[in-house]
């Protein structure tokens, strides 16, 4: 999935898929 095209679209904020990352124990960046 192009995650540009989430954004875009406004389905979810940056915030939130990468706190869903964070929570599948997935390493992120959180700013």
């Amino acid at each position: 999935v192009l995650a540009a095209s989430i954004f875009h679209f406004g389905e979810y904020t940056v915030g939130e898929v990468k706190d869903h990352l964070a929570k599948a124990d997935i390493p992120v960046r959180l700013v």
